[in-house]
């Protein structure tokens, strides 16, 4: 029996390793893909806290802790709290020669002043306050020696064999001249070593069940978001992420707790020898550990979710009559694979990449008042021409005071195309179902903020100015929302690809209003014979109830912006926001 028992133990325990294995050796591709874009070193611990599945990169591998080091002095400091040694309650003076550089706010305070220590343990956190670290090191022993051992001694006795506290936050005096702390800065780990920690922390195990909770409430208030929480799903699995963040020139690390409805994951993460230095949520190295923390997320939940920024909050601006914002996105129709080492023109002038094609992202008006009507949600998206920006299409062509002043009921979408640049490629628009996937990303954003209930769609307006019409005729050719769109807006924009609007006109019985100018008379009479040769009724009077009409101006170009597109939405078979049925 006993043996038995044992040949079947050996058994899990071989499907186990093989099947950990596997894990593992699937994701590294992706790690090591992660690295590159970098140009540093990945090293990541991760475990669900439920089943106890484990995925590792470089996880024994040492790294600089940055301000990292500072969840280890906040476990020793509830430590010597729970001894006795040390009342949070006692008031510290800071004074200007305890003021150090780097992050925090303490260092900008004037004069002298009192400060608790848990307050300074939790700016510590929460802000990775370098005075307030200092502030909560000098209250763990009588030298700089003893408090370094006390957090040193307390790591090991914990099992952490390779996380060490080597020095104060911004001070060199005191800092030893020794090859550990030329290499690694203020403190050294492992990825393996802090998963063991929060695995502690989480547990109850680290002083007490009481204090553990107390120091996970405080990483919960964390502020900097850029790392582990960046890309997690949006909040309906009441996600909550208790983390620590650090970095210096070459660093960028983040380890925390992920609680979530479908389970809690521990995540240590860290990026060395980066070449990316700017202190910038664009950092490379910060998106880098933001796309493995969401492959870690799905291999741990079953999930497939897209590696794109978790927003919990948008960041809305108030203006007459309505608000607007301002999205980065992963589906926006650029970067786009055909454009990555950007374009150069008939005349040999090139568009850097960086510059013109680099920018995912849009902006979303809402119009105060609008509601979502009981079969979906109205949406007017549109294109810009060229050598032109959504911010600057925002100010240009007061589209969003035309949506309010037309009294329609519907979300107004300002897609970023190429930026700056003679261009009308579409980019990810001309993908199949490029369309569609760029609108779920916005209206998956949208919900995720509480801005809207749900995401689906009652009708679409495409909307292209100028160059424009590229992105709009694929929109309607492969895009996959086709059958969602009932009209289209051509603002002296219809240059080309004729045989896609012509087909959504036949197929989809959709209504086309076309202003132009008379550099455009010669394709609007081509297309008008193509329309005669398949008997389709049109007209040119604009207040004609046909589902096609030819506007000629002798405006200029831009000016077939101004009052037109509050015009052709009033005559639009969008309902008004004040016909609304509370």
């Amino acid at each position: 029996m006993c043996r038995n028992f044992i040949k079947w133990l050996l058994f899990y325990f071989l499907i186990f390793s093989i099947w950990h294995l596997s894990a593992t050796e699937k994701l590294t591709p992706q790690f090591q893909k992660l690295s590159n874009e970098f140009g540093g070193i990945l090293g990541l611990s991760a475990k669900n806290l439920k089943t106890g599945k484990i995925i590792a990169c470089n996880s024994s591998r040492k790294f600089p802790t940055a301000s990292v080091i500072k969840l280890p002095i906040l476990v020793e400091f509830f430590f010597q709290v729970a001894a006795g040694k040390i009342k949070p309650e006692t008031e510290v003076m800071l004074t200007d020669s305890l003021k150090k550089g780097g992050s925090g706010v303490l260092q900008f305070y004037s004069g002298s002043s009192k400060i608790k220590l848990i307050d300074a343990a939790t700016l510590m956190i929460i802000v990775s306050d370098n005075t307030a670290t200092n502030l909560v090191l000098d209250a763990l022993g009588t030298t700089h020696p003893e408090r370094l051992q006390a957090v040193n001694e307390r790591m090991v006795s914990l099992g952490l064999q390779n996380t060490r506290l080597l020095n104060k936050l911004m001070n060199w005096k005191t800092k030893t001249d020794s090859p550990e702390s030329i290499r690694y800065g203020v403190g050294v780990t492992t990825p393996d070593d802090m998963l063991l920690l929060l695995e502690k922390m989480y547990h109850g195990e680290l002083v007490s069940p009481e204090y553990s909770r107390q120091m996970l409430d405080i990483l919960k208030r964390q502020q900097y978001d850029s790392m582990i929480p960046r890309y997690l799903p949006p909040t309906q699995y009441k996600i909550q992420v208790a983390h620590k963040t650090g970095s210096v020139t070459a660093v960028r690390n983040d380890v925390g707790i992920i609680f979530s409805e479908v389970g809690d994951f521990a995540v240590s993460i860290f990026c060395d020898d980066i070449q990316d230095y700017r202190f910038s949520i664009d950092n490379l190295a910060e998106i880098a550990g933001a796309k493995a923390t969401r492959l870690l997320w799905n291999y741990f939940t079953g999930q497939s979710g897209e590696l794109q920024p978790n927003s919990t909050e948008l960041d809305w601006n108030a203006f007459p009559g309505g608000q607007w914002a301002k999205l980065r996105l992963e589906k926006a129709p650029f970067p786009h694979p055909a454009r990555e080492k950007g374009m150069i023109t008939a005349d040999s002038v090139f568009y850097d990449p960086e510059e013109h094609y680099a920018e995912g992202s849009a902006i979303v008006v809402m119009p105060a008042g609008w509601f979502e009507t009981e079969k979906g949600i109205n949406l007017i998206v549109h294109f810009h021409g060229h050598r032109n920006e959504v911010l600057n299409v925002l100010e240009q062509f007061y589209l969003p005071q035309q949506l309010i002043k037309s009294g329609k009921n519907a979300l107004l979408i300002l897609a970023q195309g190429p930026r700056h640049a003679p261009d009308s490629f579409g980019g990810k628009m001309e993908d199949q179902n490029g369309f569609k996937n760029f609108v779920t990303e916005i209206l998956n954003r949208l919900q995720a903020d509480k801005k809207i209930n749900s995401i689906q769609i009652n009708q679409i307006i495409i909307s292209a100015h100028s160059g424009g019409y590229r992105p709009a005729a694929f929109v309607l050719d492969v895009g996959g929302l086709t059958d969602k769109i009932s009209e289209v807006y051509l603002f002296d924009a219809f240059y080309a690809q004729h045989d896609k609007f012509l087909n959504w006109i036949v197929q989809k019985r959709g209504k086309m209003i076309s202003i132009y100018t008379e550099h455009l008379a010669d394709e609007h009479q081509d297309f008008f014979k193509a329309l005669k040769a398949k008997k389709i009724k049109f007209a040119q009077d604009l207040n004609s109830k046909n589902r096609l009409i030819f506007y000629p101006t002798d405006v200029c170009h831009n000016c077939v912006m101004e009052g037109n597109f509050e015009r052709y939405l009033k005559l639009s078979g969008l309902e008004n926001i004040q016909g609304r049925q509370d």
